[in-house]
């Protein structure tokens, strides 16, 4: 019986031990809180928002409060309220993948009522490349959302973070979602070299949509750098989506007769590139295709060169014969003989002097012998001179006649 009670004690003791040692430790650590109440105490966030000045774009000029949030452990930034604080938050992110999938799920859900918040966040960031890149997607977000407040940014010299490339990126943007009104804006534009890109930015999004309005728009736009790229990006969709016959119709409905913005020369770029993409899986189809059209304005000299590159694989004498066969009529085919058969001589001098000296000769080969007299006078210079001879055209003669015969000494 002694022995039952003293076990008893025992265990009250260490039961009381236990309690006092529990109150101790509360009593030491009294900010600790239970996980049911850690849900429950959620402190604010407080964090202003810099207010930028009502007058500047796509900015209300009042202030902002952050939206309060819940302390998390795992991924803090998803709990701060505001827009401009969430992205802080993310280009500050040294994970590459987390920081890219978090701003472009914060764009993807941007609107004109957080835009301006997200504008802060980026201007008062740091530059650099990665950065730069950034901003320029939420740009493009920010026209889709609010296409003439980023456009006034994005051409506003004044803009902190304003980069070159910036009208072009928000009118891409607005085209995405406004079309008509993007085009409106570009007809309005006075400076030449800014319309143009902004034209090209304009193309772009309607090409993924509207591939027919897209051409018709392109041709709207002035000669330039521009412009070719823009033809590219119609060329490699109309492939894409059409085929090789979709590139033979684009040209045939080009009118090149247009004086206005010199739609000769955008119709001879547009047969260029035609050409040179048919052939990538139709040599023979490219060739017939610019057969055919040998004889049109719109086939200069630089198309023909480049289209005699895909009459043979493995024979230079093939090519610079399909150009010798052509037509006469053919206006650019004396300067793309003359052009190719200076690489043939660069690639086989014996071989290209026999080749010539089986042909009939004639004004469609005057460049060409040129060419071979120049590369002859090194080594045989009689020889030159009598190739000189066979020259049609006077003024071609007399200038190689010059550059061959030593000049006197004083």
């Amino acid at each position: 019986m002694r022995k039952i009670i003293l076990i008893n004690c025992v265990w009250a003791a260490v039961a009381a031990g236990a309690f006092f040692l529990g109150q101790k430790d509360n009593a030491n650590n009294p900010n600790q809180a239970n996980s049911s109440s850690a849900a429950k105490s959620n402190q604010p966030y407080n964090k202003s928002i810099n207010p930028n000045s009502s007058n500047r774009p796509g900015l209300s000029g009042k202030t902002g409060t952050a939206q309060k949030g819940t302390n998390n452990s795992i991924n803090p930034s998803l709990e701060i309220g505001s827009a401009e604080s969430k992205l802080k938050n993310a280009l500050n992110d040294s994970d590459p993948i987390r920081k890219n999938a978090s701003i472009a799920q914060m764009l993807v859900e941007l609107t004109p009522a957080n835009a301006s918040e997200m504008l802060a966040a980026f201007e008062n960031s740091s530059s650099g490349r990665d950065n730069d890149r950034l901003f320029n997607d939420f740009l493009y977000a920010w026209a889709r959302v609010s296409g003439e407040e980023a456009i006034k940014y994005a051409m506003d010299p004044e803009s902190p973070r304003r980069t070159r490339g910036d009208e072009m990126m928000a009118i891409s943007g607005w085209a995405a979602s406004d079309p008509n009104s993007a085009m409106s804006y570009v007809e309005q534009v006075e400076n030449a070299e800014t319309r143009q890109w902004m034209h090209l930015g304009v193309t772009k999004e309607m090409i993924k949509n509207d591939l027919d309005g897209a051409i018709a728009y392109s041709e709207k736009n002035m000669k330039s750098r521009a412009r070719g790229e823009q033809m590219d990006r119609i060329a490699d969709a109309l492939l894409e989506q059409r085929g090789e016959q979709g590139l033979i119709d684009w040209v045939n409905g080009i009118d090149h007769t247009v004086k206005e913005n010199d739609m000769l020369s955008y119709k001879q770029y547009a047969v260029r590139q035609s050409v040179d993409k048919i052939a990538r899986n139709d040599r023979e189809k490219a060739i017939e295709f610019i057969a055919s059209k040998a004889q049109e304005p719109y086939v200069d000299s630089n198309t023909l060169e480049r289209a005699s590159r895909y009459v043979s694989r493995t024979s230079i004498a093939d090519e610079v014969q399909w150009l010798a066969d052509l037509p006469p009529e053919v206006k650019g085919q004396r300067h793309a003989l003359g052009e190719r058969f200076e690489e043939f001589i660069k690639e086989d001098f014996s071989g290209a002097g026999e080749w010539l000296a089986s042909q009939p000769l004639g004004p469609a080969y005057d460049e060409a012998i040129q060419d071979y007299a120049m590369s002859a006078a090194k080594e045989n210079p009689e020889a030159a001179l009598a190739w000189v001879d066979r020259i049609s055209d006077e003024r071609i003669r007399n200038y190689t006649l010059g550059r061959l015969k030593p000049k006197e000494k004083k």
